[in-house]
């Protein structure tokens, strides 16, 4: 592995991967996001990110889209529950721009008074294309309920309401209170000399002073059932129960078994759930993983008359697994974690984004060696373990959305395990 970092004085990591392309992928991830918020701040930290290209001191943001762009260049931005990251990829001659650039939206962003008035605008009608889209409505409907009254709970984007009310100076102190040098990971993957990236980064983000310390938010799951009716064709739902932390040392394989429920067209619920009974178009595993908790769960589609059937299915091949793992699926899900980590090396816009964070929440960088001997040692009966420790007691949550939804809550989910 190449990557090497320096801790600057005031606290800010910066992370230099010097590896042979024609390109440049930078950028500043924050270990701060949504689950910052306090209740009223709901969706403040997504609209700090929005706002952070709309205009600094020497750059309005047609200029700073223009710079990017004149060189054939992109740059974006992204918030989630913990992380917020803005980042770009340019050529490798323009590096220096691209660090000036995002130095200069970090500290010198202004905030407009009328560009805040206008993205309320938008930021509302991406509310309303998530509200729209049932598919993203029946996973909200789940977080909140997995983790009720909590700001891990609580939408991303925010709600008409929130946003709506949000000033500048809500925006400065948010940003005042969070954007803490010592939680900021500035990390560069391309064709640049690590003594030279380490210097300009340096010189462009040494200046950026807070005494504040970052605050450690933990989320507590709860259990419990939510529907929504909706005139739809199909019936949406999505069940889980809580994962792990993404630090935890069984996170393998807790990725493995994913995979051998539902990830992919060979898996048992795609094979049972699918191609067997044909009771669904779509259906698939996931884990989440964050800093005090996380989900192990998974989602389908189909036909209203058929949920119930449905959701039995899959809670059969939930039972099973506890029971019964083969040594060609360990063998299958071991495969396609090695060549998901390896290939997402083959990018550099994935190596900037996977080294930082390494920083946030393992404070220090893993060598892709030990990635690859940790996929390795996952075994059937860590897995059988796995399933002892995540399942034997679990509390569930389902979420449903659909014609009819809510005359499914005589549904007794905490027996479904």
């Amino acid at each position: 592995m190449s990557a090497k970092f320096k801790i600057l004085d005031n606290g800010i990591t910066i992370i230099s991967d010097q590896i042979d392309v024609e390109s440049a992928s930078i950028g500043v991830w924050i270990g701060v996001g949504s689950s910052n918020e306090k209740e009223d701040e709901c969706g403040i930290a997504h609209m700090l990110e929005h706002m952070a290209f709309k205009g600094t001191k020497d750059r309005n943001a047609e200029k700073i889209a223009r710079e990017i762009e004149d060189v054939g260049g992109d740059i974006n931005a992204y918030t989630s529950k913990e992380v917020t990251a803005y980042y770009l990829k340019v050529l490798k001659e323009n590096a220096e721009l691209g660090i000036d650039i995002l130095s200069d939206i970090i500290k010198n962003s202004t905030l407009p008074k009328e560009e805040i008035e206008r993205e309320k605008g938008v930021i509302i009608s991406e509310i309303g294309q998530s509200y729209d889209a049932p598919d993203d409505r029946v996973f909200e409907n789940f977080t909140k309920t997995a983790f009720k009254n909590q700001p891990m709970g609580r939408p991303i984007l925010g709600t008409k309401e929130t946003v709506s009310g949000f000033q500048q100076s809500n925006l400065k102190f948010f940003l005042d209170s969070n954007y803490i040098p010592e939680n900021m990971f500035v990390s560069m993957s391309g064709n640049l000399n690590n003594g030279k990236f380490f210097k300009i980064a340096e010189e462009k983000f040494s200046d950026i002073k807070n005494d504040n310390k970052p605050k450690k938010i933990n989320s507590e799951w709860t259990s419990g059932f939510i529907t929504e009716d909706r005139e739809l064709e199909q019936t949406l739902l999505v069940f889980g129960v809580e994962g792990l932390k993404n630090t935890d040392g069984d996170r393998f394989s807790l990725r493995a078994l994913s995979i051998i429920l539902g990830g992919g067209m060979s898996s048992r619920l795609f094979q049972e759930i699918r191609e067997k009974r044909g009771l669904c178009y779509s259906i698939f595993s996931f884990t989440q993983m964050q800093n005090s908790s996380g989900v192990f769960g998974f989602y389908a589609g189909t036909s209203p008359k058929d949920v119930n059937n449905l959701l039995e299915a899959s809670l059969i091949e939930w039972k099973k697994i506890k029971k019964f793992i083969s040594a060609e699926e360990l063998c299958k899900a071991k495969a396609q974690m090695k060549s998901g980590f390896i290939m997402g090396h083959e990018s550099n816009s994935s190596r900037s984004e996977y080294f930082a964070k390494n920083m946030i929440n393992f404070g220090k960088m893993i060598e892709a060696d030990e990635v690859l001997a940790s996929i390795e040692n996952v075994s059937i009966n860590s897995i059988y373990d796995l399933c002892d420790r995540l399942l034997t007691s679990a509390k569930p949550v389902l979420s449903v959305i659909g014609p009819d939804a809510n005359s499914l809550k005589k549904l007794e989910i905490s027996t479904m395990l």
